[in-house]
């Protein structure tokens, strides 16, 4: 029975732990340009986009499928990028969890 507890007591430390890493996953932010620097974003680490700049000069018909091919690129590389930041996040809170019975 003692070992039901304990691994109550591990789930609720689980649970503690993935409610932090949520917290520091939206607080990391991640910001890309074009190679031109004509347009950027922000993502968070939640895969949140905050914002997008895009200069005006980009912002005519003629531009359509440049302006959207471009998008497409930031986005992934905004994504690779998070991607990282999720694996060193998660590196440094699984030292954490070194002692779970699973």
């Amino acid at each position: 029975m003692a070992n039901m507890f304990e691994m109550l007591k591990q789930a609720g430390q689980i649970r503690k732990q993935a409610g932090r890493f949520q917290k520091i996953l939206a607080s990391k932010v991640c910001q890309v340009s074009s190679s031109d620097g004509k347009i950027s974003m922000k993502v968070n680490g939640k895969m949140e986009l905050l914002s997008i700049d895009i200069s005006q000069e980009l912002l005519y018909p003629e531009n359509k499928v440049k302006l959207e091919r471009m998008l497409l690129q930031l986005w992934q590389s905004a994504q690779r990028e998070i991607e990282k930041i999720i694996q060193e996040e998660t590196k440094n809170i699984l030292g954490d969890f070194g002692n779970l019975p699973f």
